[in-house]
């Protein structure tokens, strides 16, 4: 029997290949190798401060604002929708699709004390900013002062 030299960067890109054969199976169309039209994906988030406000940014290009559900429960601020795949007509079929689609949902933990009905939303150019008002200030610490008195 052979000695061989262990290659724990050789073992992750297998582990890497094996995965990713893996999910190219699961997301396969008509056994033809296709990456499907359903495969998972998350939108890109950027949460930014203005003053004592917290700004959500959530891409989502190519779905109608109408289909986007946005709503607060026990302090998560949570955004839902699906991204729909276009669908192959007679005489057209792709050549590469990298796009994914499918159902999404992304939520985040507001601080206490953030009025759910203050919070607003715009779409635009595929963009969603969710603006939720005074969310710092209300994170920020309470103090109360507590005077020393004498016996």
């Amino acid at each position: 029997m052979a000695i061989m030299r262990w290659d724990p960067f050789g073992e992750m890109l297998r582990m890497q290949r094996d995965m990713d054969r893996i999910f190219t199976r699961m997301g396969s169309a008509g056994g033809r190798g296709e990456r499907a039209a359903t495969v998972a994906w998350m939108p890109k988030i950027d949460v930014k401060s203005k003053g004592d406000d917290i700004v959500v940014h959530a891409e989502l290009p190519g779905i109608d604002p109408d289909e986007v559900e946005i709503e607060v429960t026990d302090g998560v601020l949570t955004i839902k929708g699906e991204r729909k795949a276009e669908e192959e007509r007679e005489g057209e079929g792709w050549l590469i699709r990298e796009s994914s689609y499918g159902s999404f949902e992304r939520s985040m933990v507001l601080p206490e004390g953030v009025d759910p009905g203050s919070i607003s939303a715009e779409y635009n150019d595929g963009i969603l900013e969710v603006h939720v008002p005074k969310a710092l200030e209300a994170a920020k610490p309470k103090i109360t002062k507590v005077s020393v008195g004498k016996k």
